[in-house]
């Protein structure tokens, strides 16, 4: 069952752990047998990779803005590809703690270095759809509300390795997709018209939940009544909410606007024409501003972030004031400005954005984002480093660390410095290409890696793949919510790991037809355990990284490669023997663009994006180099 509280105002996380029944200290990452019923699974989980001092609250959007864990609230956690699961109960509302539901529940650990594909969900069994009798949750007619809807919760399965000191990092998200529809006046409408209009959204009307998620029933595709927006008590019929099942809309009637009434009732339809447009994902919200006019409707698509990190709207309004944890560390006193006061390490902020302002005497050089979105800045300068955050998406969660710079040398021991001998005894591995988060990436997205931040990005020194080879299979769509289609090249995302992952456990049995991939999964030097391990770069990353290359002398990346040895140059020539027919500067990214092609990065002094085939048919091949976080 489900309280409401208000712990942590638009703090989207849920968090789970359950104490190990004995001691691992003695055990180590081998490969030994464990002895049966001796090493159960532990677990933590977490939305947006925020933590304590509330780990277990949830995101909504009813009256209070939050609701929380009980005692006995159910976790299924499956191993098995979905054909059984686990029940876990919270134990401690006030932590996130669970335990197994008695002991024919307890999964456990049978070698060291065993590695299990695990997902979770919660409620243990849930149905939506228009069937209240039989104990369904109704997804049809949210006019009043969205209910429970709002509180069914998913772990993607995903790959877990066994650690004598680590759990297993579960990352929770809503399961059910955000669609937010905003109706405008145009050309031949009265106020009168949009007051009085309705809105429906079409699509899976039922749906279960359980290993993959919420699925759609097929065959049950029909309408869906939105909940108008409120601002304070004043109705405001224009804005519109939904929850709905992820699914594709695009060539769909998704969106039906209904004029008028009775005889006179005019109906008006958006159906998506981009993949893009209209693919809903679980935990994301999409804005649709509609301005409908006597003709037809005119829609604007607007990007948006997760549902429930505080980025979503409100009564037309986007949330302007967010909470940040600021840890209290003895001898360091920052200048906190932009705020309108704190309780204890957590901070609000008054309006979009604010600073911290450090001295060189604390003997930090900088914060690192642990959890939460936004825009960072530093500048140096008076014996102090000052660093504006803007652009907030989401509650933060800083952590003090070592700053990077673009252009700092990476060493293999996780370290850094802009002198590229300063670390003797730790060979150069890579080149900073990003310094900090960007916006939209966070620490949670690499599976418990990163447990201090994201510092930076790493380009490495030499090629993975050093001749030009094939991205993947021709006619395999990989598009999925970890490896999407993308029809155009101007996507942003900083999404190389979760894409490059999704096809190493993908196609783990077969990877000799995804060189490209292949090569930088076992691409040396290794990268330092502090690390998220080496990776192709999506497309924004690789693109980022010629923008800092150009091909050229006087870039500041072609200058450091090129100081360190030629041979840590990109290559500019048809290389590759029988592989390479049409290869000139071209590399592979991880991003897709559909079942037949994929992008890569030409690394001339044009930096073109564009498409290949994937395969060896089209002799259209690249090479690949890697990156890592850090």
């Amino acid at each position: 069952m489900i309280n409401k509280s208000n712990p942590f105002r638009h703090l989207a996380v849920a968090v789970f752990a359950c104490l190990m029944a004995a001691s691992c200290s003695d055990v180590t990452d081998d490969g030994t047998a464990l002895p049966d019923g001796k090493y159960p699974m532990t677990f933590t989980a977490s939305v947006d990779g925020l933590s304590a001092p509330n780990p277990a609250s949830r995101t909504t959007t009813d009256a209070d803005g939050k609701t929380s864990w009980t005692v006995d609230d159910p976790v299924a956690i499956s191993m098995d590809g979905g054909a059984s699961h686990k029940v876990y109960k919270i134990s401690d509302a006030g932590t996130g703690a669970m335990v197994a539901d008695g002991e024919a529940n307890t999964l456990y650990w049978q070698k060291s270095n065993e590695t299990k594909t695990l997902a979770a969900w919660h409620p243990v069994s849930c149905t939506v759809g228009s069937d209240t009798d039989n104990g369904e949750v109704d997804i049809t007619d949210q006019r009043s509300g969205f209910g429970t809807l709002e509180n069914i919760l998913h772990a993607p399965a995903q790959g877990y390795t066994y650690s004598s000191s680590h759990p297993v990092a579960f990352v929770f998200r809503h399961a059910l997709a955000k669609v937010k529809v905003a109706l405008k006046k145009g050309d031949g409408m009265t106020d009168d018209d949009l007051s009085s209009a309705t809105v429906r959204l079409t699509g899976y009307t039922a749906g279960t939940l359980g290993y993959n998620g919420m699925t759609g029933s097929e065959g049950s595709n029909g309408y869906i009544s939105p909940k108008a927006e409120t601002a304070g008590a004043i109705v405001t019929p224009y804005t519109y909410t939904a929850l709905v099942i992820p699914q594709q809309m695009q060539g769909k009637k998704f969106i039906k606007v209904t004029i008028g009434a009775s005889g006179a009732a005019r109906d008006y339809f958006y159906t998506p024409t981009n993949s893009t447009d209209a693919r809903l994902e679980a935990g994301k919200q999409y804005n649709y501003t509609i301005t409908v006019k006597k003709t037809g409707l005119e829609v604007a698509v607007v990007p948006a972030p997760a549902w429930g990190t505080g980025g979503e709207t409100t009564g037309g309004s986007e949330v302007s004031s967010f909470r940040v944890k600021i840890p209290t560390v003895s001898g360091v006193t920052p200048t906190i400005e932009g705020t309108t006061g704190n309780e204890g390490e957590i901070y609000t902020t008054a309006d979009n954005s604010f600073s911290i302002t450090l001295s060189e005497g604390d003997g930090v050089t900088g914060f690192n984002i642990k959890g939460g979105v936004c825009d960072v800045k530093r500048t140096v300068g008076n014996g102090s480093y000052k660093f504006t955050y803007s652009n907030i998406r989401s509650d933060l969660e800083l952590v003090y660390g070592d700053y990077a710079e673009v252009g700092d040398y990476y060493y293999a021991d996780g370290t850094w410095s802009p002198d590229y001998t300063a670390n003797g005894s730790s060979a150069c591995i890579g080149i900073v290409f990003k310094a900090g988060a960007v916006q939209g990436d966070v620490a949670s997205n690499y599976d418990g890696r990163l447990p201090d931040g994201i510092h930076g990005y790493v380009v490495a020194l030499t090629d993975a793949l050093t001749y030009a080879g094939e991205w993947g299979v021709r006619e395999t769509d990989e598009n999925n919510e970890f490896l999407p289609n993308l029809s155009s090249n101007t996507d942003t995302k900083y999404n190389g790991y979760t894409q490059t992952k999704y096809i190493l456990d993908t196609h783990s049995t077969d990877l000799t037809r995804y060189e490209a991939f292949s090569a930088v999964k076992d691409y040396t030097p290794a990268a330092p355990a502090n690390s998220s391990g080496w990776y192709l770069p999506s497309m924004k990353q690789l693109s980022d990284v010629w923008q800092l290359y150009k091909g050229a002398a006087g870039n500041m990346l072609y200058d450091r490669l090129n100081a360190i040895s030629s041979d840590n140059l990109f290559q500019t020539g048809n290389a590759g023997g029988n592989h390479n027919k049409d290869n000139l500067y071209r590399y592979w990214t991880s991003t897709e663009k559909n079942s037949t092609d994929a992008w890569y990065v030409v690394f001339d002094t044009g930096g073109t994006i564009d498409a290949y085939a994937k395969d060896n048919g089209y002799d259209r091949l690249c090479r690949a180099r890697a990156i890592l976080t850090f």
